[in-house]
């Protein structure tokens, strides 16, 4: 009987060294995709106790929602809109799932919880569980009004420069208009502090020597942003207006770099 042949120990080694790679490498494969599928998974709550919470509660909580109409999306709600709109939630009722909703509004939470609303309910859920509520009739009106200013006049809104098709800029009788190169460097300058009223920032205008207009054309829009001296804003956009202290790069930008006054 033919005896066995023993592999030579430098091909065992190679054999060993190549085997333990494969197995590795195989290993390696399989632990990146799991963690892939584990990243792509939406955070739905942070802690036990949040679970427990009505998803309206949870909802309250949040520190940053976003929201879309159909016609402009994911748009980052300014906090101080956020703390308005979440007040509103106030005077809604909890009632069971009604028999027709088509929502025309849409947001979520930074963590994956979702709402929505066709104005007549207003709409929280999960994967698993939902929440509807009445919008109050004599309320409507308002609710409206404080979801089309949290789309059209946040600053992430009107920001976002591949939205924009032309900028049209005015000082006084001039006009210029730039190039899409360009609107990158107008953009950056556009930071906002916080949420003003009317009284303090039209007094400023009234007294500025210098202000400027920004005329932004986009896809489903239009965006006025008119600077009331170097440290506020208006801005108004489908019927919705707000005002901003901002940060004086803008102004600064508009008259030296592109009106060039000095």
């Amino acid at each position: 009987m033919a005896k066995k042949r023993k592999l030579k120990k430098p091909v065992a080694i190679v054999v060993g060294i190549a085997a333990f790679f494969i197995i590795y490498f195989i290993a390696f494969q399989i632990g990146s995709k799991l963690e892939r599928d584990a990243a792509e998974v939406p955070k739905t709550a942070v802690n036990d106790e949040d679970i427990k919470k009505p998803l309206i509660s949870q909802l309250k909580a949040k520190e940053k929602l976003y929201i879309s109409d159909g016609k402009a999306s994911d748009v980052r709600i300014e906090d101080d809109t956020r703390k308005e709109i979440l007040y509103s939630f106030e005077g809604f009722k909890e009632v069971r799932k009604p028999d027709s909703y088509k929502s025309i509004y849409e947001g979520y939470s930074d963590d994956g919880l979702k709402f929505s609303t066709d104005l007549n309910y207003f709409r929280v859920y999960t994967v698993s569980k939902e929440q509807y509520f009445k919008v109050p009739i004599a309320g409507k009106k308002q609710f409206k009004g404080m979801l089309d200013k949290a789309i059209y006049t946040s600053f992430d809104l009107i920001t976002k420069t591949e939205k924009w098709k032309e900028v049209e800029l005015k000082s006084g009788k001039e006009t210029k208009k730039i190039h899409k190169w360009k609107f990158g460097d107008l953009s950056h300058k556009m930071v906002s502090k916080r949420i003003m009223g009317k009284v303090q920032p039209e007094k400023n205008r009234d007294r500025s020597k210098y202000n400027f207009e920004i005329n932004i054309d986009c896809e489903s829009y239009k965006i006025k942003i008119e600077t009331m001296g170097r440290e506020y804003v208006k801005i108004t956009c489908k019927d919705t207006v707000a005002y901003y202290e901002v940060y004086t790069g803008m102004f600064d930008y508009l008259k030296n770099d592109i009106f060039e006054i000095k």
